[in-house]
């Protein structure tokens, strides 16, 4: 059953909101976003009888702590009980329990067999898109490799996770696990699209997907991309097509090169994002077992990076 806190201020909790100032970054991001705008999600997620749950905009504040601060479910809890920034964002009193962590792994099972990553991502977008900070000048396409959490099986041989596979590069097998396909809106930075997929599926497949959601002017993607038929299609549709040329083992013109160099510039700002995920926040390697879990995960990042986007673009 459903359960939600409602938290009766204390002095003890004027004094929390004295020690965090209003300019931190967890405080900005908990003003900017509507919160109730996810209130209609969270029946969905439980039965009508039984014991009430936690709160489940509390555990969905956790995942993304968890995103921000490359946190374990452990860590999370433990640092929710001992920092008052966590407590405050959270929304809770100093008297409040803090979910611990079997509940965050229950939570994150039922968004999981609810299918609610998806809902969950259009909901900040669309909060997004409100405010105005969304510039759809153009839009990055790419994708990232993310290792398995189990350790690889030889080519050819079965083992370790059974829904990731060998990603090649080259003809040859670089990583074993799953790929993180994104469409990132240029100037403001902001994941516009995200899917994910087993390691073997080419950049390409889900691009035409990812460039319909974004909406974009102009797309911006390196060679993988590079089909005749894709650049006709996105002219059909009024949408530049800056995706670099590929030889195919023929020559490049020099207007080729040069447009090449050019829109290489650009593109290379999702890049810069992929280092950010998986250098500082928790992309570094799978977390989970399974396609649908490493799903939620990379959108729970890709929300968590909007939200922080989000709050840098306000300033």
């Amino acid at each position: 059953m459903l359960g939600r806190v409602r938290p009766q201020k204390s002095f003890g909790d004027e004094v929390l909101e004295l020690h965090v100032s209003d300019s931190h970054f967890l405080v900005k991001v908990a003003g900017l976003v509507d919160w109730a705008a996810f209130d209609a999600y969270w029946p969905q997620l439980y039965g009508k009888t039984g014991k009430p749950s936690s709160d489940p905009l509390v555990c969905f504040k956790m995942l993304l702590l968890e995103q921000w601060y490359n946190l374990s479910d452990p860590q999370c809890e433990a640092q929710c009980k001992d920092r008052l920034s966590f407590r405050r964002f959270l929304g809770l009193s100093l008297t409040d329990t803090i979910p611990d962590e079997t509940v965050l792994v229950r939570f994150r099972k039922r968004l999981v067999k609810a299918g609610m990553a998806e809902k969950l991502f259009a909901t900040v977008l669309a909060q997004l898109e409100a405010a105005g900070v969304i510039i759809k000048r153009g839009t990055l396409i790419d994708a990232t490799i993310v290792p398995s959490a189990r350790k690889a099986p030889p080519k050819g041989k079965v083992g370790g996770d059974s829904e990731a596979s060998w990603a090649v590069k080259g003809g040859r097998p670089v990583a074993h696990g799953f790929k993180a396909h994104v469409a990132v809106d240029e100037g403001s930075q902001i994941v516009r699209a995200i899917e994910t997929t087993t390691g073997s599926t080419h950049d390409a497949v889900p691009a035409d997907r990812l460039i319909e959601q974004a909406q974009a002017r102009a797309v911006y993607a390196d060679a993988a991309y590079c089909d005749r038929q894709r650049r006709q299609r996105l002219r059909a549709q009024g949408i530049v097509p800056r995706i670099r040329f590929n030889p195919r083992g023929g020559e490049l013109t020099f207007r080729q090169r040069a447009l090449n160099i050019q829109w290489s510039k650009v593109r290379a700002g999702v890049e810069r994002i992929f280092a950010d995920w998986k250098k500082r926040r928790s992309l570094g390697r799978c977390r989970y077992v399974g396609l649908m879990k490493n799903a939620l995960h990379f959108t729970l990042l890709a929300i968590a990076h909007n939200l922080r986007r989000w709050s840098v673009l306000a300033a």
